[in-house]
């Protein structure tokens, strides 16, 4: 009898063994800006919670994407780097702002003598009127600007925080870079261009990108946290229908001070939510 009760509780020991090392990952993807931040905070997470699962795409899907994703029950978790419209908002999601960033007027330093812009200056350049960086004090250089698409979130910010560029038409020469990741990499590899990007970006491209201040203020944890600086991206994140226990313990363990030290490491300010 007691080796059949034995052998009872191993059985029962292995079969849990399984089931935690087959439990089903957490999914998460969205918007590219936000990939590394959230994928610190999963690594975090599941350093406390071995047995959980938290799978972070690395490739951007968009803020569309993520939210979407949720919606249908294709993501457990759908990253958003901005606030949801208002067709998003009937969707019956929950949604968690757990940060906020700065989106910067970025340039490669090989832009010499240029540390700040203005705002009408931004959109001249986009709409064409100003092409040489000679007319902002600087080389005698042809201007190369960069872009994102307009469903993208930071463009987002930069249409919602510079109120000359809300209906600005750019140049079609301007070139669309479509993910976070392709704008950096265009800004650091040409030497006089110009682009929108996130003080992340800037502090980690050793040295080969600016942020540039904007009307004289300087992008900084103060001026975002306080509602002075104009462009903004939220960091949102939602969950649709998929009610996962380990989605939700995953979004609280956000609010805890270790989390929010990673997102203050990677130059975001954290939100109460």
């Amino acid at each position: 009898m007691a080796k059949k009760c034995l052998f009872v509780s191993v059985l029962i020991v292995v079969m849990l063994s399984f089931a935690v090392s087959w439990a089903e990952p957490i999914k998460i993807a969205g918007s590219g800006g936000m990939i590394k931040v959230v994928t610190e905070l999963a690594k975090a997470y599941m350093a406390k919670n071995p047995a959980d699962v938290i799978e972070v795409k690395q490739e951007s899907i968009e803020a569309k994407g993520g939210i979407m994703g949720a919606y249908k029950g294709d993501l457990d978790i759908g990253m958003a780097a901005r606030q949801l419209e208002a067709d998003e908002k009937k969707l019956g999601l929950e949604v968690f702002e757990f940060a906020r960033t700065a989106t910067v007027i970025t340039i490669n330093t090989e832009v010499v003598k240029i540390d700040n812009i203005k705002s009408q200056q931004v959109c001249n350049i986009y709409e064409g009127k100003i092409k040489n960086w000679s007319a902002l004090g600087g080389p005698d250089a042809q201007i190369m600007p960069f872009t994102r698409p307009d469903p993208d979130s930071t463009k987002v910010s930069v249409r919602e925080g510079l109120p000359c560029f809300a209906e600005l038409k750019e140049l079609p020469e301007v070139l669309i870079m479509g993910k976070h990741k392709d704008m950096n990499n265009a800004l650091m590899k040409n030497p006089y261009s110009i682009g929108f990007s996130d003080i992340e970006s800037v502090e980690q491209s050793n040295g080969k990108l600016k942020a540039l201040k904007l009307d004289g203020m300087t992008a900084t944890v103060e001026s975002v946290s306080s509602g002075k600086w104009p462009m903004v991206k939220h960091f949102v994140l939602v969950i649709g229908k998929k009610k996962s226990e380990t989605a939700k313990k995953f979004i609280q363990f956000i609010k805890t001070p270790a989390a929010q030290e990673i997102i203050k490491r990677n130059s975001g300010v954290p939100v109460k939510f």
